[in-house]
């Protein structure tokens, strides 16, 4: 393991400014209930986590209870489980040119043929040259050595090394060394990327190589001593033995919840390092003696989400945000008692076939090795992925899709069809206008002799905003029955509009810096927002036409700035059209969608229970602006369906003001108020349309009176109802 002595350091300030002091936490925190110390998101989220590992919903909600509780009892399979992520975790054997050993660390697979470990285990190209991942460095159930299988890591694609977030992906080798085992046999650690995993006082599990031993497990004294929702880390206490740079820190799912990167010594006064007897410790002692008092973990949800901000074209982080199911492993005893009682079930993939060890090798055909269906993987609704991995990494680079537009053909775009549910209550057409200093801010082109403010696209239109170079709205029409699939993946370019000219709409002069950010992202934290989704609009009579209607959302007009960590709290945002699709509009699988940025809104204030209040009366603030360019504090989005012969719609608005409010060099958006600040996270409301006419100075037309005709429906969204899960959502 290599020691990183500028990392440590780093950790002790950060402990001292903090006022971080490990035991005192630990007796803080105690053994008891747990509520007192999560958030309400986070027990949401722990318990969404067992109810997709749970048969039923009392089984999950016991789990829960057992969790929060800190009742330490649990299944048997607990074990199980573990055994079977542990797989995926490896020794890291560095070695110089020559050959020779220059350190150890440990990794893991997050994907076929990606391993991740610590950016000072592996910080670039000349560490990876010659290092090996080598599995099952390990004693078997009778305490005998098993046999270390060996794979290269490979250079080619060059490593992610990001040394703020302390991680490496690196690509490994899909065969080991002496040619007889397949990497896939190992399978990997498929990442959940929501925030929330843990609670404080839950008690973490570490698997690693310490000082390069043989892997071993760490399953208690790893309380979970502080989580913080905006920061980058974990804390958690640890026992005498430090871990290893590199490891995996998983939850009681099993889930990983941290990269480990970094213990924190006991020092004396002077600051040196203290071994397990009080004595100052030096680099001539072995690692093992140092008196570790804590631990600090780089959270998962946050490396996700850098990878989905930064890197969505590489193909090293497609793997991890594809997010594939990895292969079963499983060991069964067997009934003839040969093999030490231990039959191995092996899986493997190669070419388009699965091979199955039971002990005999049967060879069947599967037809396509890749995954069925890979959709917008930013959406809880709609990803979803075969549990059929890659080969090989080469078989994972067609996952970033190329995106083509035909720029000589604008003329022939139909754009949003109001009648596209049918004509007359069920008619939905383009929202007007009506705010006074709105209207003289509407851009528009000149087309067959007249002035057009409608942008025409293949499945919906676009208003442009003369001075934000932002939409004033995007309107889509979506039919979900025909989508193709592999639907909604990402893609690799952005077109400019002609029609509407470089210089008047936001385009990569802005975003390009994305690809470069300095290690807190203040020189450029804002992301290529889309407005209308690719998948959205991804459809038609056939597969061709299908792409060729999803490519054309990647125009600059429907992109929107958005704080580069807003796709973390904006899961709902995403998937909001396709629930209300498949709850309301089945049949038809149809429906109207209008949303866009809400300019200059109202601030809004924090009550002390977390929830973001609303104002709709309030006096317009402008929006902040970095450099030159105003950012939107809120966006809106409207869903209509027909649903027994009836159109129903639903208003939503999501604010980003709690993200704006800690970045650097943004001017123009007020501090926090408030002495208790609520999570670092998007807040996602159902609001009345009327509502949501006052602060967007626009005319939703006939769809206000779909959404409150009467009293008893007036009544249900009488105030903006925060949605913390789809089944908040009441249609009107």
């Amino acid at each position: 393991m290599r020691i990183d002595a500028s990392i440590i350091k780093a950790c002790v300030t950060k402990a001292k400014q903090n006022k971080i002091e490990p035991e005192k936490l630990k007796n803080e925190i105690g053994e008891g209930d747990r509520l007192r110390h999560t958030t309400l998101e986070q027990r949401e989220q722990i318990f969404k986590n067992l109810m997709e590992n749970s048969v039923d919903q009392t089984s999950a909600h016991k789990a829960l209870e057992r969790i929060m509780g800190g009742n330490d009892l649990t299944s048997i399979n607990y074990l199980t489980k573990g055994l079977n992520v542990a797989r995926s975790v490896c020794r890291v054997h560095l070695k110089n040119r020559f050959g020779q050993t220059t350190g150890f660390g440990t990794g893991f697979l997050v994907g076929p043929g990606v391993m991740m470990t610590n950016h000072h285990v592996i910080s670039g190209v000349e560490d990876a040259r010659d290092a090996l991942a080598e599995f099952d460095y390990e004693l078997d159930m009778y305490g005998n050595e098993k046999t270390k299988v060996v794979f290269k890591i490979l250079t080619d694609p060059a490593p992610i090394a990001i040394q703020h977030l302390d991680f490496c992906l690196v690509r490994v080798s899909s065969q080991s060394t002496d040619g007889h085992v397949n990497l896939n046999d190992f399978g990997w650690l498929q990442f959940n990327p929501t925030p929330g995993k843990t609670a404080i006082g839950e008690y973490l599990t570490i698997i690693q190589h310490p000082g390069g031993e043989r892997k071993q497990l760490c399953v208690r004294e790893n309380k979970l001593l502080k989580y913080d929702p905006s920061g980058d880390t974990l804390w958690y206490a640890t026992d005498t033995l430090g871990g290893s740079s590199g490891s995996a820190v998983f939850n009681d799912m099993w889930q990983v919840v941290a990269l480990h990167h970094s213990g924190i010594p006991k020092t004396d006064e002077h600051g040196n390092w203290l071994t397990i007897d009080d004595q100052i410790w030096d680099s001539s002692m072995d690692e093992s003696r140092i008196a570790w008092i804590a631990n600090e973990g780089i959270r998962i949800s946050q490396i996700f989400a850098f990878l989905e901000a930064n890197f969505e074209d590489n193909v090293l982080a497609r793997v991890i945000l594809d997010k594939l199911i990895p292969p079963i492993f499983s060991e069964e005893k067997s009934q003839s008692g040969k093999n030490n009682g231990i039959i191995i079930h092996k899986t493997e993939y190669s070419n388009g076939e699965m091979r199955v060890t039971v002990p005999v090798q049967i060879s069947v055909r599967i037809g396509d090795h890749r995954p069925s269906t890979i959709t917008d993987n930013r959406s809880d609704i709609t990803s979803s992925t075969s549990n059929i991995p890659y080969s090989d990494l080469d078989d994972a680079s067609d996952l970033m899709e190329k995106v083509s537009v035909d720029q000589t053909n604008y003329d022939e775009r139909t754009g949003y069809n109001p009648e596209f549910l049918g004509v007359d209550k069920l008619q939905v057409p383009l929202p007007t206008v009506k705010d006074k200093d709105l209207k003289a801010e509407v851009f528009s082109y000149r087309i067959q002799g007249k002035n057009e403010t409608e942008i025409k696209y293949w499945n919906y239109s676009v208003m442009m905003h003369k001075s934000r170079k932002l939409a004033i709205y995007s309107a889509a029409n979506i039919n979900m029955n025909l989508r193709p699939d592999k639907s909604g993946r990402s893609g690799d370019r952005w077109y400019d509009d002609p029609r509407v000219g470089k210089d008047n709409e936001i385009n990569s002069s802005f975003y390009g810096e994305q690809k470069t950010f300095e290690a807190n992202r203040s020189k450029n934290p804002f992301d290529r927002g889309h407005l209308t989704r690719r998948i959205d609009i991804q459809w038609g009579i056939n597969k061709e036409i299908a792409k060729r209607n999803g490519d054309d959302s990647f125009h600059w007009t429907n992109c929107a700035p958005q704080y580069w960590q807003f796709n973390q709290g904006s899961k709902r945002w995403l998937g909001l059209e396709d629930f209300v699709i498949k709850t309301y509009s089945k049949e038809t699988g149809c429906a109207y969608v209008i949303n866009g940025p809400v300019f200059d809104a109202p601030l809004s204030s924090d009550n002390l229970d977390g929830q973001i209040i609303l104002d709709f009366n309030g006096k317009s603030h402008k929006d902040p602006t970095f450099g030159d360019v105003a950012i939107p504090k809120m966006f809106f989005k409207i869903v209509s369906v027909k649903d027994n012969c009836e159109l129903k719609t639903a208003a939503f608005l999501l604010s980003q003001e709690e993200y704006l409010r800690n970045v650097d060099r943004l001017k123009g958006m007020p501090p926090q108020t408030n002495e208790i600040l609520t999570p670092s996270e998007a807040r996602l409301y159902q609001v009345k349309i009327t509502d949501l006419e006052k602060i967007t100075g626009l005319d939703f037309g006939s769809l206000k009176n779909t959404a409150v005709s009467d009293e008893e429906r007036t009544s249900i969204i009488s105030k903006p109802r925060l949605i913390r899960s789809f089944n908040d959502i009441q249609l009107m």
